[in-house]
């Protein structure tokens, strides 16, 4: 019974993290939408020019772009070929995704602790507009790379909570 309770636990904590990332990139496509927005109305109407703007939504774009690749890789949205995956019969074809799995999983593993050596040691210095330490946003690539990882372990367990469909925008599913 206590594996059981374990993998409940799991699959709570796993609907979790689905749906902070999820969130977390709407938040950050809604946060770079209103800025870019701003500084185009700010220079081409009113004359303004906001020097930190171009730079929040270049970082805002790097979270987005990191923390929606665990989004895509748990909905099966990441682009890939499978002309000649689907021409290999169903026995090879789930081999070839344990290979590939695993080539992503040592990516991913590599990706976070060079990323985080990256944003520890390379990461004083500060951003010219924002004024914010490099560290902030060399650290989207290690939490990436570490929600990619975990969302290509808990693929097995559970199926996604989120479901993104070219006809549907982003919908939760809760049980």
């Amino acid at each position: 019974m206590q594996g059981h309770a374990l993998v409940d636990r799991l699959r709570r904590i796993d609907t979790i993290v689905q749906l902070l990332a999820s969130n977390l990139v709407a938040l950050a496509l809604l946060v770079m939408v209103i800025v870019v927005v701003t500084l185009v109305v700010g220079r081409y109407f009113f004359g303004l020019s906001f020097f930190w703007g171009e730079e929040l939504a270049r970082y805002t774009m790097i979270y987005m772009a990191f923390i929606g690749g665990a989004v895509a890789l748990r909905t099966d949205q990441h682009p890939r070929l499978t002309v000649f995956l689907s021409m290999l019969p169903e026995s090879v074809q789930r081999v070839v995704g344990w290979i590939i799995g695993g080539l992503m999983a040592v990516t991913l593993v590599i990706l976070f602790y060079q990323g985080l050596d990256v944003a520890l040691n390379e990461g004083r210095l500060t951003t010219p507009a924002l004024r914010i330490k490099y560290f902030w946003v060399l650290l989207a690539v290690p939490i990436g790379a570490a929600a990619m990882l975990l969302q290509l372990a808990m693929k097995g367990l559970q199926p996604p909570t989120i479901s993104v469909n070219e006809e549907d925008d982003i919908r939760e599913v809760i049980e």
